[in-house]
């Protein structure tokens, strides 16, 4: 099977450095020209590695990509609530400097162990990565053999890339997967090895 892994593009929340996980955020004026490219990219990658499925996150700002990209390619755009950005709960939609200035203290807690603590209404990232490992484990058996794409978040694709490749948790800061980004990771046998990870070329936008 093969994987292809997609960050959505630009939004206002990105722009304003804001924690959007469950957070719905509209596309700035920059990403909506990073979509058109980031669309064109992955359909003409489907010449070359046809794609059998798409998944996306229900959020929005990744599902508006994988939606446009199945209807150009003929193929359903399947949404899972497991796809979705993590739930930073009280501090949703916030910056960090509001999100300091709401509740210090747990703010503080969260930087000192990120992956481990709870964050009240939300979530902890440990609780997420396995609810990213358990998507990929229930749809193994329906994936052999197929190339699928995921359209989903930093997060989303960063704890997928690191369950494929069998990684420890820690290990997802060593990828840097920007705005627009495609990582593709093939696993032959369920054996995860890391193909590509790259941005198409947005250096012609001009906004």
């Amino acid at each position: 099977m093969k994987y292809i892994l997609v960050r959505h593009v630009e939004t206002v929340g990105n722009a304003e450095r804001r924690l959007n996980g469950h957070t719905e955020s509209e596309y700035t004026d920059y990403g909506l020209a990073m979509k058109a490219i980031l669309e064109d990219a992955l359909v003409a990658l489907n010449d070359r590695m046809p794609i059998d499925a798409i998944y996306a996150s229900p959020i929005q700002r990744a599902y508006q990509i994988g939606k446009t990209v199945a209807e150009r390619l003929g193929l359903e755009c399947v949404t899972e609530d497991d796809l979705k950005e993590f739930n930073f709960g009280i501090f949703d939609g916030l910056t960090a400097d509001e999100a300091m200035a709401k509740d210090p203290e747990t703010w503080n807690r969260w930087m000192a162990d990120y992956n481990f603590v709870q964050l009240p209404g939300g979530e902890r990232y440990e609780d997420y990565h396995n609810r990213l490992k358990a998507f990929l484990e229930r749809h193994a058996e329906a994936h052999a053999d197929k190339t699928v794409l995921i359209v989903a978040h930093g997060g989303t694709v960063h704890s997928l890339l690191v369950n494929l490749l069998d990684l420890p948790l820690a290990s997802k800061w060593h990828f840097n997967v920007r705005l627009g980004s495609i990582t593709i990771v093939d696993c032959p046998e369920g054996y995860g090895i890391l193909e590509a990870l790259y941005t198409p070329d947005y250096s012609q936008i001009e906004i």
